[in-house]
């Protein structure tokens, strides 16, 4: 994981030539998805989704309308949020993260990026529209307000409280990859707000507890 938060990165190729040696300098020490925000033009007091540009591998489509999720914004709302609870340190796209909408019924997936796909087995596809509880089980099949025999209630019950309030929570959650692998899930939820003073959004991030 970079030390940097790419997702500070307000800069672009449109206001640093590429030829200069401050551009070769910055650009050399980027993994690949910091360089693409580098490239990344995008608009201005940009907050919500926007339509993709030609090629754009910053955007990521939604789920509910022919448009995308500016992680870039998105990323940078966690990191620049007031009064943080928790100390998530350095984060980019490189995290495996999930977004999910609170104004949707039933907290639906609006977005997981390739790293959360990469450690859970379950494609973009599978997860979307889904509430992420469907991880609390073998084979996804989990139902709303059904018993979970493999998550303790104290750890549901810390979950529905930190949404019902607003608030940040970091938790350890038994959680089942696509194969049926078990493993234990640092989870961190991160409420993200939009164009209003309340969260639109709650940002996890997902980390397979491996000691």
């Amino acid at each position: 994981m970079s030390s940097r938060t790419p997702a500070l990165i307000t800069t672009n190729r449109a206001t640093i030539p590429a030829n200069t040696k401050y551009y070769l300098a910055l650009t050399a020490s980027m993994n690949p998805w910091e360089n693409n925000a580098l490239e990344y033009n995008y608009p201005d007091n940009q907050a919500g989704p926007v339509a993709p540009q030609d090629g754009d591998s910053i955007i990521y489509p939604g789920v509910y309308a022919p448009s995308g999720f500016d992680m870039m914004n998105i990323l940078s709302r966690v990191a620049s949020r007031p009064s943080p609870v928790v100390d998530l340190g350095p984060v980019d796209a490189s995290c495996a993260l999930v977004v999910c909408d609170i104004e949707q019924p039933d907290y639906p997936v609006v977005y997981a990026n390739e790293a959360c796909t990469q450690l859970t087995g379950y494609s973009l596809e599978e997860m979307l529209g889904k509430n992420c509880r469907f991880m609390q089980a073998p084979g996804g099949k989990v139902r709303k307000s059904s018993t979970r025999s493999h998550v303790e209630k104290s750890v549901l019950k810390k979950m529905r409280r930190a949404i019902e309030s607003n608030g940040e929570l970091a938790v350890e959650v038994t959680n089942f990859k696509k194969s049926g692998e078990r493993f234990t899930n640092l989870l961190t939820m991160i409420p993200v707000c939009w164009d209003s003073p309340t969260p639109r959004y709650y940002v996890g991030f997902l980390a397979e507890k491996t000691w």
